[in-house]
Formats: structure tokens, C-alpha cells, sequence
């Protein structure tokens, strides 16, 4: 099965340059914990996620309000990616190397979808305790 057969196709986005209450509100609305950030919005390259956890870290640590922080602060840089052409297993794969939850999928360098943990327990339930597993391991010190 291929990641474009996976995926949650056309997230919604932002770009660096507009705030992190954008973010917040899109994860709010479509009920979504992390946010793909894109180069601009005609390109739609890539650039970055935005987590929920990163958002409550940064206004927690730095002390500041949501309408005052660009995206691009908040954001974890490069983002991990595959292909849409790619086989489900290398999304696997990725995700319990990086230990994501979800996964961004990008065609000719164009983000097209995103990859969750829970997509995987619905197509594939006995791989799903395994990546589980593997990315909610604590990272070595």
C-alpha cells in the first residue's frame, strides 16, 4: 500500500509568517494535534510542524501570548517526510526512527497529506502496537 492510499489528503496549513493562534485554531477546529507549516501558500513546500505540545512548551518557557508569536519560532525544522509513491512501511519506518505521531506526505515537494498513528490501527491494527510502542519510548539521554 502506498502512503498516498494512507494518508489524510489536503491538510490544513499555515506558513511561518503568520501566529501561532492561527496554528491553535486550525488544531481546534479540526480537532488535529500538530499543524504542517509551508513555505508559502502556493508552493506548499514543507517546512515545518507545529505540535500541540511544542505551542504549550514555548508559551509556557518564553511567557507569551499566542497572537504574538510567528509560527516560525514554534516550529520543528526540517520536517520528516515521505513520498506519497512511497510504501506504508517507510512512513513506519520513520515514524518509530523519529518517534512521530504523524507523518507529512508531500508529492513533488508539495505537501499532500499527513500520516497519523491512528491511521495505521485502522489499516494495519497488529503493526499498530508495535510503532506505538517504538515511538512513545523515552529518548536516550
Amino acid at each position: 500500500m502506498k502512503c498516498s492510499e494512507l494518508m489524510n489528503p489536503s491538510p490544513e496549513f499555515c506558513v511561518p509568517e503568520e501566529r501561532l493562534m492561527d496554528a491553535l485554531e486550525i488544531m481546534r477546529a479540526h480537532d488535529v494535534g500538530s499543524v504542517p507549516v509551508v513555505d508559502n501558500r502556493d508552493d506548499q513546500s514543507p517546512v515545518g510542524v507545529i505540535t500541540d505540545r511544542d505551542a504549550a512548551l514555548f508559551l509556557g518557557l518564553e511567557d507569551r501570548r499566542p497572537s504574538e508569536v510567528f509560527c516560525r519560532e514554534v516550529m520543528t525544522s526540517p520536517p520528516v517526510t515521505v513520498s506519497a509513491d512511497d510504501d506504508i512501511d517507510e512512513a513506519r519506518d520513520r515514524m518509530r526512527e523519529f518517534q512521530l505521531r504523524r507523518i507529512l506526505v508531500e508529492k513533488q515537494g508539495r505537501l499532500i497529506g499527513v500520516i497519523a498513528l491512528a491511521d495505521f490501527a485502522r489499516e494495519k491494527p497488529g503493526e499498530a502496537k508495535k510503532v506505538v510502542e517504538d515511538v512513545s519510548r523515552p529518548k536516550a539521554a
